[in-house]
């Protein structure tokens, strides 16, 4: 009898912890869609799409139910099959802290069906989902029409009629004196003086940043937190309070295509608490990143009360803009 109970208690158990489990994965899911925001929304999401032209750049989200994502990175593996050959994509997402999502853009080349599979940091199955992306549609083909032959009717022959010369009448012509041409006024002048032709500037403005944003790295992500272990934040917040020394911080960003092999130059403004505009330059630096390299950090030493301002562009002779993060003292 007790054997009895034990085994109906152990299996009641395993049933829970069997259902748990179950619950769990089933709220994790893969969607596809238009875009998103930053809340994780999807725009028009869907299975099926149809390309008018190459690449075509959907989303691709990982939803992790109501449960935070442990670590802040993790992994999307994309698979595809033509002719028996099977052809794999993967990409390492940056996760921000506390999210039970996140995605990228993907650009599709080809028209094929994809499995898509999230992982975690350590290549742990999480979900998978099958979008299938078709070509742009054929055009209809038009048969040619054969034009009917046309039929030349004959001109009809003009009658001959005899010329009988006019006889010449000479026309007297009255001759005007010249007037004399009335002068100009300054203000006729001005107006009627023909448009000037300007000369192209060869100097280049400065890009503005709603023009820079144009050409931010489309994974690019940046985070902070009091150190780094293994690729991964510790202590990650985007608000610290102040201690006497200044507090010390890890910048962590990271960009999936890299960042070209020059490295990065980092530019920081400051706000003090209370203003409206970020009107402080605290400080500017330059991290060397190999050319293969997606991830890396920097130190930061941040004592007054306010927000700062830390924007990241390519090292090179174009400094493009790579995107932008804020990181507050209280």
């Amino acid at each position: 009898m007790a054997r009895k109970l034990v085994r109906s208690i152990s299996m009641k158990f395993f049933f829970i912890l069997l259902t748990c489990a179950t619950l769990n994965v089933s709220a994790q899911k893969i969607e596809f869609g238009e875009d998103f925001n930053n809340v994780g929304v999807l725009k028009n999401p869907g299975t099926e799409w149809t390309a008018s032209s190459w690449p075509k750049v959907l989303s691709i989200m990982y939803y992790n139910g109501k449960t935070t994502i442990n670590g802040n990175a993790m992994n999307i593996l994309l698979k595809s099959e033509t002719n028996g050959k099977v052809k794999t994509d993967s990409m390492k997402l940056v996760i921000g802290q506390a999210r039970n999502w996140a995605a990228l853009r993907y650009e599709f080349k080809t028209a094929n069906s994809y499995t898509v599979s999230a992982y975690d940091r350590e290549w742990n199955f999480l979900a998978s989902g099958v979008i299938k992306v078709n070509g742009p549609p054929k055009p209809p083909v038009v048969a040619a029409v054969k034009p009917e032959p046309v039929v030349k009717k004959p001109e009809p022959v003009a009658k001959v009629e005899p010329v009988v010369e006019p006889k010449k009448v000479e026309k007297i012509t009255a001759v005007e004196a010249p007037t004399k041409k009335a002068e100009l006024s300054k203000q006729q002048l001005l107006e009627n003086a023909p448009e000037p032709i300007f000369v192209e500037s060869v100097i280049k403005e400065e890009l503005t940043e709603e023009e820079k944003e144009t050409l931010a790295f489309e994974s690019f992500y940046m985070a902070f937190g009091r150190a780094v272990q293994s690729g991964m934040l510790t202590g990650q917040n985007e608000k610290f309070k102040g201690v006497p020394g200044g507090v010390d911080l890890k910048a962590l960003f990271s960009n999936n295509e890299g960042f070209g092999g020059d490295g990065v130059s980092v530019d920081i403004w400051f706000r003090p608490q209370g203003a409206k505009e970020f009107s402080e330059h605290f400080q500017e630096l330059t991290v060397p990143i190999a050319k293969d390299v997606t991830q890396a950090n920097f130190p930061l030493n941040l004592r007054d009360r306010g927000t700062y301002k830390v924007s990241l562009y390519t090292a090179n002779q174009d400094a493009v803009w790579i995107g932008s993060a804020y990181v507050s003292i209280y």
